[in-house]
């Protein structure tokens, strides 16, 4: 059975970096360096805010008006997008979480080389996304590390 090995992060969908980050800056938070992704599936900035004891807040501004994020504002304004979780078989969750009911986005993983992941540093990253019409509301991203995983920050 495949197994949820930590909380990443929560993902928080603005429309300007430059504009939010110093509200969380201000309550005491620091961040890690931006890592931009422009390219599909992500599309996105991510400007991650590492919690004390585990998981982080990240803030995420779309880099063109066809990613998702920017689709996400467009429909329902700055706020919660996702959750994001690690998990030890991606695969299999895939599958088990299939037979509840859970639909996915992709039919296979995603597979980024080389790919930051909220705080790390991953080989490779395995990528799906629960649909959120399945999960009750709630987008749940799932990641799977793969090979050397260093600290990234």
């Amino acid at each position: 059975m495949a197994q949820i090995l930590e909380l990443l992060t929560i993902n928080i969908a603005v429309e300007s970096l430059d504009r939010t980050i110093p509200k969380y800056e201000g309550i005491g938070l620091a961040h890690v360096a931006p890592v931009p992704m422009p390219e599909p599936p992500a599309e996105i900035t991510d400007v991650s805010f590492p919690m004390p004891k585990g998981g982080a807040v990240s803030l995420i501004e779309a880099t063109g008006p066809t990613s998702p994020v920017a689709r996400f504002l467009e429909k329902k304004g700055q706020g919660v997008y996702s959750i994001a979780v690690r998990v030890d078989d991606l695969r299999g969750a895939m599958k088990e979480w299939g037979e509840l009911g859970l639909r996915w986005v992709l039919d296979e993983p995603a597979v980024l080389e080389d790919a930051p992941a909220v705080g790390h540093r991953v080989e490779r990253l395995l990528m799906n996304w629960v649909k959120p019409s399945s999960m009750d509301g709630v987008m749940l991203e799932v990641f799977e590390f793969q090979g050397v995983v260093s600290a990234h920050g």
